[in-house]
């Protein structure tokens, strides 16, 4: 029998603290966050009700937990730390990869919290403060260090951040919603992205397109100069000059 006499957060083994975590998680998916107790939430667990409180402060605590350990804000912190032992493509690349895959892992977790987030004002006001804003705050320094240290070119950071981290959010609610080429092809994504955002979607330097484009801009200079050459509608064309001295503007009557 737990002992609930103990602190709490008293250093509990972490599995425990997972497998209330997990229950909460799989509870709030099955049921909705509203439906769900907390003694729903302990039986799953193989605890006490009380023994929840040793580790988190109510239901509303559970469901903040949940967005910390799926945003993994402390471990992005660390990996911008060795960020700049590679190029910020290969950086990108590869954290996009193990975050999108966590949340492929965690998808339960995913499916109670985003519908919260939509009708809890409180719920949202705390993950935005707790979470978003310092996750903003870490990319923004990133983008900014590679700006100066001439990796990126000038761009407006704020809006960039918010453009990135919005791209992953939409790609995520759309799989949820059950899209096929997400669902089946999500590990090609990371690349993709790391493609779109620094090289665009302008064709390369010596690609296919380029020459195209060359021999379209070639074909319009051509018509051009041929519609400049071509004579007006109303217009005469010119008559060559004759040699010789030049005939009297009047004359008489033939003889």
């Amino acid at each position: 029998m737990v002992d609930q006499k103990q602190p709490r957060r008293d250093g509990r083994p972490a599995d425990r603290r997972e497998e209330i975590l997990q229950a909460a998680a799989t509870l709030f998916a099955k049921k909705g966050y509203q439906r769900t107790t907390v003694k729903e939430v302990a039986e799953l667990a193989g605890i006490a009700p009380g023994t929840i409180y040793l580790y988190f402060d109510g239901k509303g605590d559970l469901l903040i937990q949940l967005m910390t350990r799926l945003t993994e804000l402390e471990e992005l912190d660390a990996d911008l730390v060795g960020a700049f032992q590679t190029d910020a493509r290969t950086f990108l690349t590869t954290i996009s990869r193990e975050r999108m895959a966590r949340l492929v892992e965690n998808e339960e977790m995913v499916r109670a919290i985003l519908p919260q987030m939509l009708v809890q004002p409180a719920l949202r006001e705390a993950f935005y403060q707790e979470l978003v804003e310092p996750l903003i705050s870490l990319l923004e320094a990133y983008v900014k260090t590679r700006i100066e240290e001439g990796d990126i070119r000038p761009i407006d950071v704020p809006l960039t951040v918010r453009a990135v981290q919005s791209l992953f959010i939409g790609l995520l609610i759309v799989r949820i919603l059950g899209d096929q080429q997400l669902q089946t092809r999500w590990e090609e994504m990371p690349e993709l992205i790391g493609t779109l955002l620094f090289e665009g979607l302008n064709p390369g330097d010596s690609g296919e397109g380029d020459r195209q484009g060359e021999d379209s801009l070639e074909t319009t200079d051509r018509a051009a100069s041929a519609v400049a050459a071509k004579p007006g509608d109303g217009d005469q064309p010119a008559r060559p000059q004759e040699t010789g001295s030049k005939p009297s503007a009047t004359r008489g009557p033939r003889e």
